[in-house]
């Protein structure tokens, strides 16, 4: 009895020892350590120290993500990758979200990488000159020599002055009404993007040497010329010299004068073409002005406070002169319109009607900072009102001249005067025409035995080019002959 009795003392002891281990083992308490409690066994759990139940191992290393220093496997710490989850990517320099390898514009600068010199560095985009040293902290951007604000293109490299310059030469025709109420074709020559295409054919009339309607390059702010041909000529007559000031950074515009060219000459306009014909070339400027605005045709080709030069043949040297200051005095076209001729008192009385108090007609334009006269007529008006100019004025003509003669350009110049800086050469053997190359085509017994169109051309390119660059303050043009020729004399 006393037996049974022990045995079942045992039994109610070690049951109860039973169901604790049970219960131990059931909760976890007792069989493996559990070092960060996230129920994973240490000797099962990938980041012993730091909970993570999921055991998330992306580079699948043996160390969860939550305690591997490179939870990606890319070889960057975390604290280092801007995407610690993401292998292919490890930086977001302009931080977008977006990392570097696959931000098509990773510096954040609004230039794509593939177009950025600079594609991790958001203050620079461009190195002009190749130097690794990008052209917003680069001194000379083009590496000419000049330093930026001294050079009047601080993207294109300076050449000689004394030949053809580094722009590719490009041109176009447009169409605009003007402030006269006219419809006006005017001819630009610009800067191109580029060597391209077919070379123009002008009114499908006249072989020219510029490249027809190419891209216009307005990476850089340029000086603009507004030229004037002669009567019955066409805007396109003296191409050389647009030619040769465009590819040294030129924008030069030349309007067709309605009713005074060789398709619509009409003689009982002159009257009207002495008033219109220098508000025809301001309203040429005004049309590029408005041109160079936001989405123009132009747009940032130029700086309209900066003005324009003036520069014209024969008849465009009449309205050169007018626009450079060069006034008509009313008493004499009464003078005229007394010895019966009749133009003089068209344009007293058209002066009249527009302007009934003033007894001068001023038709000067005062942004224009200089102006080019080619073998110029007085336009029959122009006296003792040519004293009245008051900018630096180039004129050129040849002896040989006999439409506007020497004796009659001579007499510009005394009128002129002493009282403003002018140049005056003459070109010996010279005629009228070598000026506008079509009229030695057309009238080749003015042209015969004389100098050549091209030899006439690189004089008048040197000296037009030579003073206008000096009046910009471009670099060494001080230092540059106006011309060496042997066949100029400077009067």
């Amino acid at each position: 009895m006393s037996h049974i009795v022990r045995v079942m003392e045992m039994r109610n002891t070690v049951l109860p020892v039973i169901s604790i281990l049970i219960l131990s083992i059931l909760s976890g308490c007792l069989g493996f350590d559990d070092a960060d409690s996230d129920g994973i066994a240490d000797v099962d759990d990938n980041c012993l120290n730091i909970p993570n139940s999921d055991q998330s191992d992306l580079d699948s290393d043996g160390d969860g993500d939550a305690c591997d220093e490179d939870a990606d496997g890319d070889g960057v710490s975390g604290s280092n990758d801007a995407f610690p989850l993401d292998s292919s990517e490890i930086s977001d320099s302009d931080g977008d979200g977006i990392g570097d390898i696959t931000d098509a514009d990773r510096d954040g600068d609004g230039v794509a990488n593939n177009e950025d010199a600079f594609p991790d560095d958001p203050t620079e985009t461009t190195d002009t000159d190749g130097d690794r040293v990008g052209d917003n902290a680069d001194t000379d951007d083009d590496g000419d020599g000049f330093i930026d604000p001294d050079d009047p293109f601080p993207l294109t490299i300076a050449t000689s002055l004394l030949e053809s310059g580094p722009y590719s030469v490009g041109t176009n025709d447009y169409k605009f009404t003007g402030s006269t109420g006219l419809e006006l074709t005017v001819q630009v020559w610009y800067p191109a993007s580029g060597e391209s295409g077919e070379v123009v054919i002008y009114d499908s009339l006249y072989l020219g040497e510029s490249w027809d309607s190419p891209s216009i390059d307005c990476s850089e702010i340029h000086p603009v010329l507004v030229f004037s041909h002669g009567n019955t000529g066409m805007r396109w007559n003296t191409e050389f010299l647009m030619q040769r000031l465009v590819s040294h950074g030129f924008i030069v515009a030349a309007p067709d004068h309605k009713f005074n060219t060789f398709f619509d000459n009409t003689e009982e306009k002159y009257p009207e073409l002495i008033l219109r014909r220098p508000t025809d070339i301001m309203d040429t400027f005004n049309w590029l002005v408005d041109e160079s605005a936001a989405e123009g045709l132009f747009e940032n080709c130029l700086d309209a406070d900066a003005g324009y030069a003036v520069a014209g043949h024969s008849f465009g040297g009449y309205t050169t002169l007018s626009l450079a200051g060069a006034t008509i005095d009313t008493d004499d076209l009464t003078e005229a319109c007394d010895r019966g001729i009749e133009e003089g008192c068209e344009i007293r009385d058209a002066w009249w009607n527009e302007r009934p108090n003033e007894d001068t007609v001023t038709l000067r334009d005062d942004r224009i900072w200089a102006s080019i006269a080619l073998a110029p007529w007085n336009g029959g008006v122009l006296k003792t009102g040519l004293s009245d100019i008051a900018i630096p004025t180039l004129i050129l003509t040849g002896d040989s001249d006999e439409t506007t003669d020497l004796e009659h350009v001579s007499q510009i110049v005394k009128d002129i005067g002493d009282g403003v800086d002018l140049t005056f050469g003459v070109i010996n053997n010279t005629g009228h025409y070598q000026f506008s190359p079509i009229g030695c085509d057309a009238y080749p017994e003015y042209c015969d035995g004389q100098l050549s169109i091209q030899q006439v051309a690189n004089i008048t390119n040197r000296a037009a080019l030579v003073f206008l660059s000096r009046l910009l303050g471009w670099p060494d043009a001080v230092s540059l002959e106006i011309s060496d020729s042997e066949f100029i004399e400077w009067q």
